[in-house]
Protein backbone atom coordinates (compact mmCIF):
# COMPACT_ATOMS: atom_id res chain seq x y z
CA UNK A 1 0.00 0.00 0.00
CA UNK A 2 0.96 3.51 -0.34
CA UNK A 3 3.19 2.97 -3.89
CA UNK A 4 0.37 4.09 -6.22
CA UNK A 5 -0.87 7.22 -4.98
CA UNK A 6 -4.02 9.32 -6.88
CA UNK A 7 -3.86 12.73 -5.18
CA UNK A 8 -7.61 14.83 -5.61
CA UNK A 9 -6.68 18.61 -5.61
CA UNK A 10 -4.85 20.65 -8.17
CA UNK A 11 -3.96 23.43 -5.55
CA UNK A 12 -1.33 24.40 -3.34
CA UNK A 13 -1.84 21.06 -1.11
CA UNK A 14 -2.11 18.23 -3.87
CA UNK A 15 0.92 20.08 -5.78
CA UNK A 16 3.51 19.62 -2.84
CA UNK A 17 2.26 16.65 -2.17
CA UNK A 18 2.42 15.33 -5.34
CA UNK A 19 5.85 16.54 -5.74
CA UNK A 20 7.45 14.87 -2.62
CA UNK A 21 5.53 11.62 -3.17
CA UNK A 22 7.28 11.57 -6.50
CA UNK A 23 10.39 12.35 -5.03
CA UNK A 24 10.55 10.03 -2.54
CA UNK A 25 9.98 7.18 -5.48
CA UNK A 26 5.98 6.98 -5.38
CA UNK A 27 3.99 6.74 -8.41
CA UNK A 28 1.61 10.09 -8.35
CA UNK A 29 -1.51 10.41 -10.35
CA UNK A 30 -2.75 14.54 -9.89
CA UNK A 31 -6.70 14.69 -10.71
CA UNK A 32 -8.54 18.18 -10.67
CA UNK A 33 -12.20 18.51 -11.49
CA UNK A 34 -12.82 19.37 -15.16
CA UNK A 35 -13.65 23.31 -14.53
CA UNK A 36 -10.73 23.69 -12.26
CA UNK A 37 -8.50 22.07 -15.32
CA UNK A 38 -6.44 25.63 -15.78
CA UNK A 39 -4.75 24.55 -12.23
CA UNK A 40 -2.81 22.08 -14.71
CA UNK A 41 -2.71 23.54 -17.85
CA UNK A 42 1.12 23.99 -17.12
CA UNK A 43 1.62 20.23 -16.04
CA UNK A 44 -0.66 17.93 -18.31
CA UNK A 45 2.07 18.25 -21.27
CA UNK A 46 5.40 17.38 -19.58
CA UNK A 47 3.88 16.46 -16.22
CA UNK A 48 7.28 17.82 -14.52
CA UNK A 49 6.46 20.01 -11.22
CA UNK A 50 9.34 21.77 -9.78
CA UNK A 51 9.15 22.06 -6.01
CA UNK A 52 11.51 24.73 -3.69
CA UNK A 53 11.73 25.23 0.12
CA UNK A 54 11.17 22.75 2.57
CA UNK A 55 11.16 20.12 -0.09
CA UNK A 56 13.35 20.92 -3.55
CA UNK A 57 13.59 19.52 -6.42
CA UNK A 58 12.08 18.32 -9.84
CA UNK A 59 9.28 15.67 -10.09
CA UNK A 60 8.06 13.99 -13.10
CA UNK A 61 4.77 12.42 -12.23
CA UNK A 62 2.95 9.49 -13.68
CA UNK A 63 -0.21 10.77 -14.57
CA UNK A 64 -2.29 14.27 -15.02
CA UNK A 65 -6.01 14.03 -15.53
CA UNK A 66 -9.12 15.57 -15.24
CA UNK A 67 -10.66 11.84 -15.45
CA UNK A 68 -10.81 10.48 -11.74
CA UNK A 69 -11.42 6.98 -13.16
CA UNK A 70 -7.60 7.18 -15.23
CA UNK A 71 -6.34 8.47 -11.93
CA UNK A 72 -7.68 5.87 -9.64
CA UNK A 73 -6.83 2.72 -12.28
CA UNK A 74 -4.39 0.62 -9.96
CA UNK A 75 -4.13 2.79 -7.11
CA UNK A 76 -3.92 1.59 -3.74
CA UNK A 77 -3.90 5.16 -1.73
CA UNK A 78 -6.66 8.50 -2.64
CA UNK A 79 -5.01 11.43 -1.05
CA UNK A 80 -7.55 14.25 -0.88
CA UNK A 81 -6.12 17.49 -0.80
CA UNK A 82 -9.13 20.12 -0.99
CA UNK A 83 -10.58 22.80 0.58
CA UNK A 84 -13.72 21.26 3.07
CA UNK A 85 -16.06 22.52 0.80
CA UNK A 86 -15.21 20.17 -2.13
CA UNK A 87 -15.21 16.78 0.58
CA UNK A 88 -18.66 16.05 0.02
CA UNK A 89 -18.35 16.20 -3.65
CA UNK A 90 -15.31 14.37 -3.70
CA UNK A 91 -16.61 11.64 -1.89
CA UNK A 92 -19.91 11.11 -4.44
CA UNK A 93 -17.41 10.93 -7.42
CA UNK A 94 -15.35 8.34 -5.33
CA UNK A 95 -18.56 6.19 -4.35
CA UNK A 96 -18.82 4.33 -7.67
CA UNK A 97 -15.39 3.88 -7.61
CA UNK A 98 -13.73 3.52 -4.22
CA UNK A 99 -12.95 -0.30 -3.26
CA UNK A 100 -12.50 -1.37 0.88
CA UNK A 101 -8.92 -2.15 -0.24
CA UNK A 102 -8.23 1.19 -0.99
CA UNK A 103 -6.71 3.87 1.79
CA UNK A 104 -8.09 7.29 2.17
CA UNK A 105 -6.24 10.12 3.32
CA UNK A 106 -8.07 13.18 3.82
CA UNK A 107 -4.64 15.63 3.88
CA UNK A 108 -6.27 18.02 5.46
CA UNK A 109 -9.72 16.52 7.24
CA UNK A 110 -10.59 20.32 8.27
CA UNK A 111 -12.36 18.77 11.45
CA UNK A 112 -14.67 16.11 10.12
CA UNK A 113 -13.51 15.53 6.33
CA UNK A 114 -13.20 11.72 7.02
CA UNK A 115 -16.62 11.70 8.26
CA UNK A 116 -18.06 13.64 5.85
CA UNK A 117 -17.01 11.05 3.39
CA UNK A 118 -18.15 8.10 5.11
CA UNK A 119 -21.36 10.03 5.46
CA UNK A 120 -21.89 10.29 1.70
CA UNK A 121 -20.46 6.64 0.87
CA UNK A 122 -23.10 5.37 3.04
CA UNK A 123 -25.70 7.26 1.77
CA UNK A 124 -24.39 5.88 -1.75
CA UNK A 125 -25.47 2.37 -0.30
CA UNK A 126 -21.29 1.44 0.26
CA UNK A 127 -21.36 -1.51 3.20
CA UNK A 128 -17.55 -1.89 3.34
CA UNK A 129 -15.50 1.36 3.20
CA UNK A 130 -12.11 1.91 3.11
CA UNK A 131 -9.78 2.76 5.89
CA UNK A 132 -9.74 6.65 6.50
CA UNK A 133 -6.94 8.74 7.73
CA UNK A 134 -7.97 12.37 8.78
CA UNK A 135 -4.71 14.84 9.15
CA UNK A 136 -5.69 18.01 11.52
CA UNK A 137 -3.70 19.89 9.50
CA UNK A 138 -2.16 20.44 5.68
CA UNK A 139 1.55 18.40 6.15
CA UNK A 140 2.97 21.30 3.86
CA UNK A 141 2.80 25.26 4.26
CA UNK A 142 2.49 26.12 0.50
CA UNK A 143 1.83 27.81 -2.31
CA UNK A 144 1.56 26.77 -6.26
CA UNK A 145 1.26 28.41 -9.24
CA UNK A 146 1.25 26.82 -12.22
CA UNK A 147 4.20 23.98 -12.43
CA UNK A 148 6.24 25.07 -9.93
CA UNK A 149 5.22 24.59 -5.71
CA UNK A 150 6.88 26.45 -2.85
CA UNK A 151 6.93 24.67 0.09
CA UNK A 152 7.81 27.01 3.19
CA UNK A 153 6.84 24.11 6.26
CA UNK A 154 7.03 21.02 5.74
CA UNK A 155 4.75 20.66 9.51
CA UNK A 156 6.98 18.83 12.36
CA UNK A 157 3.53 18.13 14.15
CA UNK A 158 0.17 16.78 12.85
CA UNK A 159 -2.08 15.25 14.34
CA UNK A 160 -3.50 12.36 12.94
CA UNK A 161 -6.18 9.59 13.39
CA UNK A 162 -8.10 6.70 11.77
CA UNK A 163 -11.15 5.43 10.84
CA UNK A 164 -11.59 2.35 12.33
CA UNK A 165 -9.66 3.95 15.07
CA UNK A 166 -7.40 0.80 15.29
CA UNK A 167 -6.08 0.79 11.27
CA UNK A 168 -3.46 2.85 12.81
CA UNK A 169 -1.92 0.48 13.78
CA UNK A 170 -1.39 -0.86 10.28
CA UNK A 171 -1.48 2.02 8.32
CA UNK A 172 0.67 4.43 10.68
CA UNK A 173 4.47 3.16 9.89
CA UNK A 174 4.44 3.81 6.12
CA UNK A 175 2.62 7.28 6.31
CA UNK A 176 4.99 8.03 9.20
CA UNK A 177 8.23 7.28 7.07
CA UNK A 178 6.63 10.07 4.61
CA UNK A 179 5.93 12.15 7.02
CA UNK A 180 7.64 12.38 10.34
CA UNK A 181 5.96 14.71 11.70
CA UNK A 182 2.81 12.79 12.34
CA UNK A 183 1.33 12.46 15.59
CA UNK A 184 -1.22 9.12 16.30
CA UNK A 185 -4.19 10.49 18.11
CA UNK A 186 -7.47 8.38 19.54
CA UNK A 187 -9.44 9.15 16.28
CA UNK A 188 -10.18 11.06 13.30
CA UNK A 189 -12.18 13.23 15.61
CA UNK A 190 -9.31 13.92 18.09
CA UNK A 191 -7.23 14.29 14.72
CA UNK A 192 -9.94 17.21 13.47
CA UNK A 193 -10.08 18.75 17.12
CA UNK A 194 -6.45 19.88 16.42
CA UNK A 195 -7.09 21.59 13.78
CA UNK A 196 -6.53 25.67 15.02
CA UNK A 197 -7.84 27.04 11.27
CA UNK A 198 -11.36 27.70 12.72
CA UNK A 199 -9.64 29.45 15.66
CA UNK A 200 -7.25 31.12 14.21
CA UNK A 201 -8.77 32.23 10.79
CA UNK A 202 -12.10 33.59 11.71
CA UNK A 203 -11.18 36.28 14.68
CA UNK A 204 -8.46 37.68 12.02
CA UNK A 205 -10.78 37.95 9.11
CA UNK A 206 -14.10 38.80 11.37
CA UNK A 207 -12.52 41.91 12.87
CA UNK A 208 -10.28 43.10 9.86
CA UNK A 209 -13.74 42.82 7.47
CA UNK A 210 -12.83 46.49 6.18
CA UNK A 211 -9.18 46.25 5.77
CA UNK A 212 -10.13 42.86 3.89
CA UNK A 213 -12.14 44.88 1.26
CA UNK A 214 -10.39 47.46 1.07
CA UNK A 215 -6.91 46.39 0.69
CA UNK A 216 -6.72 42.92 -0.39
CA UNK A 217 -3.55 41.40 -0.96
CA UNK A 218 -1.89 44.54 0.30
CA UNK A 219 -2.46 43.23 3.94
CA UNK A 220 -0.50 40.85 5.29
CA UNK A 221 -3.02 38.08 7.12
CA UNK A 222 -1.20 37.59 9.78
CA UNK A 223 1.26 40.17 9.89
CA UNK A 224 -1.16 43.01 9.71
CA UNK A 225 -4.15 41.21 11.30
CA UNK A 226 -3.40 39.77 14.43
CA UNK A 227 -3.84 42.60 17.29
CA UNK A 228 -3.25 42.06 20.97
CA UNK A 229 -7.40 41.95 20.89
CA UNK A 230 -7.73 39.84 18.05
CA UNK A 231 -4.77 37.49 19.56
CA UNK A 232 -7.53 37.60 22.79
CA UNK A 233 -10.02 36.17 20.82
CA UNK A 234 -8.01 33.26 19.33
CA UNK A 235 -6.88 32.48 22.64
CA UNK A 236 -10.32 32.09 24.01
CA UNK A 237 -11.60 30.35 20.84
CA UNK A 238 -8.44 27.87 21.51
CA UNK A 239 -9.58 27.37 25.28
CA UNK A 240 -12.93 25.72 24.05
CA UNK A 241 -11.34 24.06 21.64
CA UNK A 242 -9.27 22.38 24.32
CA UNK A 243 -11.92 22.16 26.15
CA UNK A 244 -13.64 19.69 24.16
CA UNK A 245 -10.92 17.69 24.05
CA UNK A 246 -10.71 17.13 27.23
CA UNK A 247 -14.41 16.17 27.67
CA UNK A 248 -13.85 13.99 25.34
CA UNK A 249 -10.69 12.54 27.07
CA UNK A 250 -8.36 13.29 24.47
CA UNK A 251 -4.73 15.11 24.96
CA UNK A 252 -5.31 18.80 24.51
CA UNK A 253 -2.31 21.53 23.97
CA UNK A 254 -2.25 25.05 22.85
CA UNK A 255 -2.03 25.83 19.26
CA UNK A 256 0.52 28.26 20.24
CA UNK A 257 2.61 25.61 21.18
CA UNK A 258 1.55 23.48 18.24
CA UNK A 259 2.56 26.04 16.14
CA UNK A 260 6.11 26.54 17.12
CA UNK A 261 6.42 22.58 16.89
CA UNK A 262 5.00 22.53 13.69
CA UNK A 263 7.62 25.36 12.67
CA UNK A 264 5.30 28.06 12.31
CA UNK A 265 6.03 30.02 15.33
CA UNK A 266 8.93 30.75 17.92
CA UNK A 267 6.65 32.34 20.31
CA UNK A 268 3.65 30.08 22.27
CA UNK A 269 2.04 33.82 23.41
CA UNK A 270 -0.69 34.19 20.75
CA UNK A 271 0.36 37.33 19.75
CA UNK A 272 3.92 36.72 19.28
CA UNK A 273 2.95 33.31 17.57
CA UNK A 274 0.55 34.65 14.70
CA UNK A 275 1.65 38.03 14.41
CA UNK A 276 5.53 37.43 14.00
CA UNK A 277 6.06 33.69 13.81
CA UNK A 278 8.24 33.20 10.63
CA UNK A 279 6.19 30.55 9.01
CA UNK A 280 3.08 32.97 8.86
CA UNK A 281 4.93 36.24 7.86
CA UNK A 282 4.49 35.19 3.83
CA UNK A 283 0.68 35.03 3.86
CA UNK A 284 -1.72 37.45 2.22
CA UNK A 285 -4.87 38.11 2.93
CA UNK A 286 -7.39 37.43 0.52
CA UNK A 287 -9.24 40.06 -1.18
CA UNK A 288 -12.91 39.32 -0.75
CA UNK A 289 -14.75 37.75 2.78
CA UNK A 290 -16.62 35.46 -0.02
CA UNK A 291 -13.96 33.12 1.55
CA UNK A 292 -12.99 29.62 2.66
CA UNK A 293 -12.36 31.76 6.27
CA UNK A 294 -15.88 31.91 6.73
CA UNK A 295 -17.46 29.44 5.02
CA UNK A 296 -15.39 26.46 5.76
CA UNK A 297 -13.90 27.64 8.90
CA UNK A 298 -17.03 29.42 10.46
CA UNK A 299 -19.55 27.60 8.45
CA UNK A 300 -18.13 23.94 9.23
CA UNK A 301 -15.35 24.08 11.55
CA UNK A 302 -17.00 26.20 14.45
CA UNK A 303 -20.14 24.91 13.32
CA UNK A 304 -18.68 21.19 14.47
CA UNK A 305 -17.11 23.00 17.77
CA UNK A 306 -20.73 24.42 18.70
CA UNK A 307 -22.45 21.16 17.86
CA UNK A 308 -19.77 18.81 19.87
CA UNK A 309 -20.13 21.42 22.84
CA UNK A 310 -24.28 20.51 23.20
CA UNK A 311 -23.69 16.92 23.10
CA UNK A 312 -20.59 17.20 25.71
CA UNK A 313 -22.29 19.96 28.03
CA UNK A 314 -19.22 22.16 27.08
CA UNK A 315 -20.18 25.85 26.75
CA UNK A 316 -18.97 27.31 23.56
CA UNK A 317 -19.85 31.12 23.73
CA UNK A 318 -17.10 32.29 21.66
CA UNK A 319 -17.60 29.70 18.67
CA UNK A 320 -21.29 30.78 18.80
CA UNK A 321 -20.72 34.60 18.47
CA UNK A 322 -18.07 33.96 15.62
CA UNK A 323 -21.42 31.95 14.14
CA UNK A 324 -23.15 34.47 14.41
CA UNK A 325 -21.27 37.38 13.15
CA UNK A 326 -19.97 35.32 10.29
CA UNK A 327 -23.71 34.77 9.48
CA UNK A 328 -24.76 38.32 9.51
CA UNK A 329 -21.47 39.40 7.49
CA UNK A 330 -21.83 36.73 4.92
CA UNK A 331 -25.82 36.55 4.57
CA UNK A 332 -25.21 32.41 5.25
CA UNK A 333 -27.24 31.03 8.30
CA UNK A 334 -24.08 29.13 9.10
CA UNK A 335 -25.78 26.85 11.63
CA UNK A 336 -28.55 26.21 9.26
CA UNK A 337 -26.91 25.08 6.57
CA UNK A 338 -23.68 23.86 8.78
CA UNK A 339 -22.30 20.61 6.93
CA UNK A 340 -20.25 19.29 9.66
CA UNK A 341 -22.86 19.20 12.57
CA UNK A 342 -22.85 15.76 14.24
CA UNK A 343 -26.40 16.18 12.88
CA UNK A 344 -25.35 16.83 9.06
CA UNK A 345 -22.95 13.82 9.30
CA UNK A 346 -25.21 11.45 10.27
CA UNK A 347 -24.14 11.58 14.06
CA UNK A 348 -27.08 13.47 16.19
CA UNK A 349 -28.73 10.67 17.63
CA UNK A 350 -25.95 9.34 19.35
CA UNK A 351 -24.90 9.40 22.86
CA UNK A 352 -21.29 10.36 23.72
CA UNK A 353 -20.69 6.49 24.26
CA UNK A 354 -21.95 5.78 20.80
CA UNK A 355 -19.86 8.37 19.08
CA UNK A 356 -16.69 6.45 20.80
CA UNK A 357 -17.87 3.56 19.66
CA UNK A 358 -18.27 4.48 16.24
CA UNK A 359 -14.57 6.46 15.86
CA UNK A 360 -13.67 3.42 16.98
CA UNK A 361 -15.40 0.75 15.18
CA UNK A 362 -16.78 2.63 11.98
CA UNK A 363 -19.47 1.00 12.80
CA UNK A 364 -22.89 2.54 13.77
CA UNK A 365 -24.57 1.46 17.06
CA UNK A 366 -27.11 -1.14 16.40
CA UNK A 367 -25.80 -2.24 12.64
Amino acid sequence: MFERVAIIGGGNGGKAAAAELTLRGKRVRLFEFPEFGSNLEELTATRRITATGAVAGQAVLERVTCDLGEALEGADTIMVCTQALAHERVARALAPLIRPDHLVIVNPGSTGGSLEMVRVFRDHGLKRLPPMVETSTLTYGCRAKGAAVEIRVKANRVVYGTLPAAAISEVGSELEAIYPGLVRSESVLAAGLNNANPIIHPPIALLNAGRIENEGERMGFYRDGVSPTVARLIQKLDEERMALLTALGYPAQPDTLTSVEQGYAESTDYLECYRNGSGFRGFSSPNTLDHRYFHEDIGMGLVMLCSLGRLLGVPTPASETMVRMGSLISGVDYFAHGKRSLEALGLGGLTVEGLKAFLATGEMPGG
